[in-house]
């Protein structure tokens, strides 16, 4: 898709976004102007300028356009991924030549290595993670290790990530507080980096960062990029205690999911909510894809402009943790596969109880809860789980698929 096309899609399906979220995104936007919704789609007026002329008026909104225009077509078009797989590949080349010889080859599998699905949400005490650990790399090692993290995500995805991170560090904590001689369960240190497949060679290869409440698993297939299974977790969602009392990593994906679900109308509510008990967990967590066959919930064609509206903001909370590249390219297999296909639903209505909400589509499943922590006997709600999939391209599955049944070099009978 050429820019201008991709300026194009991105006026005509997000430019609702823009009327919200524009003061923030170009400098000195007086809070007076917006975008016209009844005027055509590609107009741009201002409103409420009681002191300027008609003509004045419009070299205001002239400007604007062109000022508009060239932020569009700096957007990058989906499926142009090359700059980001070239970072990866730099990023990921330059952490295994980093590491001696013992080391790499614990950070290396084969691509086809059932270590690539064998990840957990659970503490490094209930669960082996098999990779070379943080506790494992130098100080010099460390920062190739989260160049590699961030090359692959955006400022918003790779600070949830270290926040994540430093939430374990805080509970360890707590944990060595109590009890001072037990071997560390949580923490920095005990977070895993893989690497499937040569990166500097070949054409098919991804990497994984994995621990407690972490996943991030990434596949390069040719020019493309399978960003998912993607869990974020958080114990405790908030911190409440200490000098980091109220930080809270995974807030948005919180706010935005409740206030989706409080702008429903009784009717709507009654097609959101899920039959009985709130889920424990997200259902499709480590190890459990495809539980969810049926999808479920209250359709975004039943939703008015204001909630679709925030259904993209949710969306896009958990798109945007990605490089605006890989961003776009997910987003427009959303909009490809009908937005108004997307089903929200929701389960959990007592204040303080567990809640939990499921956005569900051809092509995307994200899911989150909120729940008590281990020990909590009750209450309150205080530790996030999300994860998002994609139901054909988990782990590149779709992607390989059809590049070794197009590849004259792969044997036909090949599977992913």
């Amino acid at each position: 898709m050429s820019r201008a096309a991709t300026a194009f899609t991105f006026e005509r399906r997000f430019i609702p976004l823009l009327s919200v979220t524009s003061r923030r995104q170009i400098p000195d936007m007086p809070a007076s102007w917006r975008l016209d919704q009844r005027a055509t789609r590609h107009s741009l007026v201002s409103t409420n300028f009681p002191h300027k002329t008609r003509n004045q008026n419009k070299n205001v909104t002239r400007h604007l356009v062109v000022a508009l225009s060239a932020f569009l077509l700096t957007l990058p078009a989906a499926g142009s991924e090359a700059r980001v797989i070239e970072s990866m590949r730099q990023a990921a080349s330059e952490l295994l030549a980093s590491l001696d010889e013992s080391l790499r080859d614990q950070a290396t599998f084969a691509l086809d290595d059932e270590e690539r699905r064998r990840w957990s949400n659970l503490p490094a005490g209930s669960f082996k993670r098999e990779g070379v650990s943080f506790g494992e790399l130098t100080e010099d090692q460390r920062v190739l290790a989260h160049a590699l993290i961030q090359s692959a995500l955006s400022s918003q995805g790779y600070l949830k990530t270290a926040g994540i991170m430093r939430i374990d560090e805080i509970l360890q904590g707590y944990r060595s507080s109590l009890r001072p001689n037990a071997d560390p369960m949580f923490g920095q240190r005990l977070y895993w980096i893989g690497v499937f497949g040569n990166p500097a060679e070949d054409e098919t290869w991804g990497w994984q960062l994995d621990g407690h409440h972490l996943a991030l698993n990434f596949t390069v297939v040719g020019d493309q990029v399978s960003v998912t299974p993607a869990f974020m977790g958080s114990d405790p969602a908030e911190v409440r205690r200490e000098l980091d009392a109220g930080f809270y990593p995974l807030v948005k994906e919180d706010e935005r999911g409740r206030r989706l679900f409080e702008s429903l109308d009784a009717s709507q509510r009654e097609l959101a909510l899920l039959e009985g008990a709130t889920p424990a967990d997200v259902i499709e967590g480590p190890g459990r894809a495809g539980r969810l066959r049926e999808i479920r919930g209250l359709s975004a064609a039943e939703m008015n402009d204001e909630q679709k509206r925030l259904l993209r903001f949710l969306i896009e909370e958990y798109l945007g943790n990605l490089e605006p590249e890989l961003a776009a390219s997910h987003r427009a297999r959303v909009e490809t596969a009908g937005f108004d296909e997307l089903h929200f639903s929701w389960s959990g209505t007592e204040d303080g109880k567990p809640y939990y909400y499921r956005v569900h589509g051809p092509t995307l499943l994200i899911e989150f809860d909120n729940n008590v922590p281990p020990g909590g006997r009750g209450g309150p709600v205080n530790h996030i789980h999300t994860v998002w999939r994609d139901t054909e391209r988990d782990y590149g599955d779709d992607l390989l698929l059809k590049h070794y049944e197009e590849s004259p070099h792969h044997n036909g009978g090949h599977q992913p």
